[in-house]
C-alpha cells in the first residue's frame, strides 16, 4: 500500500523552505560590518535593508505562483518550471544584492 503525497505538500513545501532560508541569510547579513571607501562617504548602517525587504518582497511571487499549480496541478503544470527559475534567480540576485551593497569587510589584524 503506498501513500501518495498531497500535491500542495509536494509542490509548495521547497520553495517555502528556499524562501525561508533566503530570509534567514539576508536578516543574518545585516550584521556584516560595512566598508568605508576613501573617495566616499560610509554608506549607512541599515544600507542593506532596503535590498533585503524587496528582494524578500520580490520572492513571494514566485511563490504564489506556485501556490496557483499546487491548487491544480495538472491544468497549471506548464507554470512550475518558470516559477522555480525565477525563485532561484531571485534568490541569488537577493543574496547578492544584500551582500554587496554594503561592501565587505573582513576583519584580521597584523
Amino acid at each position: 500500500m503506498t501513500v501518495e503525497t498531497p500535491a500542495w505538500r509536494r509542490v509548495l513545501l521547497p520553495p517555502v523552505i528556499v524562501v525561508l532560508v533566503t530570509w534567514a541569510l539576508m536578516a543574518l547579513a545585516q550584521g556584516i560590518p560595512t566598508v568605508c571607501a576613501l573617495a566616499f562617504t560610509c554608506p549607512a548602517p541599515d544600507v542593506r535593508l532596503a535590498p533585503a525587504l524587496s528582494y524578500g518582497a520580490l520572492l513571494l511571487l514566485p511563490l504564489l505562483a506556485l501556490a496557483f499549480v499546487a491548487e491544480r496541478p495538472h491544468q497549471r503544470g506548464w507554470l512550475a518550471a518558470p516559477a522555480y527559475i525565477v525563485l532561484g534567480v531571485l534568490c541569488l540576485l537577493g543574496i547578492g544584492t544584500v551582500l554587496f551593497s554594503g561592501g565587505f569587510a573582513v576583519p584580521f589584524s597584523l
